[in-house]
């Protein structure tokens, strides 16, 4: 059964990374049309496909560590436990965005299109430089909820001065991931502080074996990570092979919104799995009572979201874009209708993640996104930048399928362990 201090963890965590996600979420309705208003509809389309591409490399560096190094470090008892998993996380992440780098140099002399459009690509791979001191993991694993909160809005803020401070004309498109890369990175930094201030962090010499043996504990949630990637930033790509990099500017900012709608689920993951996966240790009954206590509020919330959104629905759409408005419009319905799906895959995937049923989640992670793409290139072809959005509701709805079915298919096992 849930404690007051479980309950008392929930709701004053909720408010520190709410009040955090709030300002984050108000970034995105800032910047965005003044980067379109600056350098146009398809320099930014162009700024979206390099994000999306290098995106795809720090998934690579972060390699599943916002999942594992959580869980480790959640049930690690020992200061000196939890230090060597944040020095061999660093070790291992340096050496992927090595390996990440010298893929990319080999990619340029056989991709025309990253040649065309080279410095582009070389400012955006300070995304995948960041993720190497990106410890939001590791403050989320300590439960450091008030420096996550801090660091959140500290990293948004650094993205916001520098994209006012350096986008000025056209061609300044080139900057913009960078200026992204560079909150985070000055935050991952940052982040090592004040991780240092709550355990002593010791250094740990790198070992190959090491490597090898970190790589294979996160593998599982790499490849979910990977898909999960693929079920959402690879879409402008997919869909720029058939419309215009307007288009696809249009999409960007529409998915932007989706993704923004979607916040408060990753919220509530991000703040509750410490907690959930230590008491799944103990007991799986007090885990799953904890989520039902304090996930009522989060999916009410969802719901009175999707009303407010689609009451002013038009206001918010041309704030974002001037043109193609009712194309704007029916993305947005569609999405809505997505996200209520969201809503009731979130809880289940929690509670699998706190029980570290990583094979499973892989699983249900290559096979759905998948199909997400085999059905996002017809429905793209024929039917533009709606067919990706009816893309992504199958994909959200299969989840909600396969998620659940799989925890209730183990639900015997929770059972035994309780």
């Amino acid at each position: 059964m849930s404690t007051p201090k479980d309950l008392k963890y929930f709701f004053s965590g909720s408010i520190l990374l709410g009040f955090s996600s709030v300002y984050s979420l108000l970034i995105p309705l800032i910047i965005i049309p003044y980067i379109i208003g600056v350098v146009g509809l398809g320099n930014y389309g162009l700024s979206v496909i390099a994000f999306s591409t290098t995106f795809f490399l720090s998934l690579i560096v972060d390699y599943g560590y916002n999942i594992s190094g959580v869980n480790s470090i959640s049930k690690s008892k020992m200061d000196i436990e939890k230090s060597s998993i944040i020095i061999k996380a660093f070790h291992t992440k340096a050496i992927l965005f090595i390996i990440t780098i010298a893929l990319f140099s080999l990619s340029v002399f056989v991709a025309p299109y990253l040649r065309d459009n080279i410095k582009l690509f070389l400012f955006s791979l300070f995304i995948p430089l960041s993720s190497v001191f990106n410890l939001n993991w590791a403050l989320q694993g300590l439960q450091m909820i008030k420096e996550l909160s801090l660091i959140t809005v500290l990293n948004k803020t650094v993205y916001l001065i520098g994209v006012f401070w350096v986008i000025k004309q056209p061609e300044d498109y080139i900057y913009i991931n960078f200026i992204f890369g560079l909150g985070v990175l000055i935050t991952g930094v940052l982040s090592f502080f004040l991780i240092k201030k709550k355990i002593k962090i010791l250094w740990v010499s790198f070992r190959y074996f090491e490597f090898l043996k970190e790589l294979s504990g996160s593998t599982h949630y790499f490849v979910s990570n990977i898909s999960l990637y693929i079920s959402t930033n690879l879409y402008p790509i997919l869909l720029n092979l058939f419309v215009s990099n307007e288009i696809v500017g249009v999409f960007a900012a529409i998915e932007k919104i989706y993704n923004v709608l979607r916040a408060p689920f990753s919220i509530y993951i991000n703040l509750m799995l410490p907690r959930v996966s230590r008491l799944m240790e103990e007991s799986i009954r007090k885990g799953i009572q904890l989520v039902k206590k304090t996930y009522i509020f989060v999916g009410c919330f969802i719901v009175i979201l999707i009303a407010l959104v689609w009451s002013f629905q038009e206001p918010l759409i041309e704030y974002f874009v001037k043109d193609y408005v009712l194309l704007s419009r029916k993305l947005l319905h569609i999405a809505l209708f997505g996200l209520f799906l969201v809503i009731f895959n979130c809880p289940v995937y929690l509670l699998l993640l706190a029980l570290d049923e990583k094979k499973l989640i892989m699983k249900a992670f290559l096979l759905i996104p998948l199909i997400g793409i085999l059905s996002c290139l017809p429905l793209a072809k024929f039917y533009g930048a709606e067919g990706v959005f009816y893309s992504i509701v199958l994909v959200e709805l299969l989840y909600v399928v396969f998620l659940n079915k799989i925890f209730y298919d183990r639900r015997n096992v929770p059972r035994e362990r309780t």
